[in-house]
């Protein structure tokens, strides 16, 4: 084991006493390389001595919305430029209350990010890279996101009165001429085969 004052004259000028120890940034740990002071730094800070030294997060989004053809919008996000600006605008007050600083992911990237997942039908971790985000921010992204859009709604999906029920049926019957339609769903239809065993 190394001697305790040899570890204290390899640091830089100004730290030069055993009480700054603790305040040592990582950087220079690394730099120094030295494991006795990387384990005494680290002890300290799990003891609660130490503050973690946070360097700011800077979110650079990968997409934008406003160099996107609209064609390309509406494929890959199955709603137009201008309903997804105002769904934004909706919820944005949910949105930003959820960044802590001011270089949280903004409000259009998460629903965009969000839409993109939802129309794509692929996973977290693909959409969370075409985002610029890692898999567990996206996950927090997608939550909050759905959360948001679950509080409005009833201002998107309204199910007929029965009253309106004769309009809606002769509406959809001009469309596709299918009689006593009330309603239609998106959806997929997924092929299940039994196992072979």
């Amino acid at each position: 084991m190394q001697d305790y004052a040899a570890v204290f004259d390899r640091l830089p000028q100004r730290f030069t006493t055993p009480a700054q120890l603790p305040h040592i940034p990582l950087s220079h740990i690394t730099v120094l390389a030295d494991p006795l002071l990387a384990v005494l730094v680290r002890r300290a800070r799990t003891l609660g001595q130490v503050r973690r030294w946070q360097h700011p997060l800077v979110y650079r989004p990968l997409v934008d919305l406003s160099t996107m053809e609209e064609r390309h919008v509406i494929v890959t996000y199955r709603l137009d430029r201008a309903t997804i600006l105002e769904l934004c605008a909706q919820l944005d007050q949910d949105l930003m209350s959820a960044i802590r600083h001011p270089t949280g992911i903004p409000p259009l990237v998460q629903v965009l990010s969000v839409l993109h997942f939802l129309a794509s039908e692929s996973f977290q971790t693909t959409v969370a890279i075409a985002s610029g985000m890692s898999q567990p921010k996206f996950s927090n992204v997608l939550s909050r996101v759905l959360s948001a859009l679950l509080k409005h709604m009833r201002s998107y999906i309204v199910f007929p009165q029965v009253e309106d029920l004769p309009t809606v049926k002769g509406d959809f019957y001009a469309l596709g001429h299918i009689p006593n339609i009330i309603g239609a769903i998106d959806g997929t239809h997924v092929a299940w085969s039994p196992p072979q065993e």
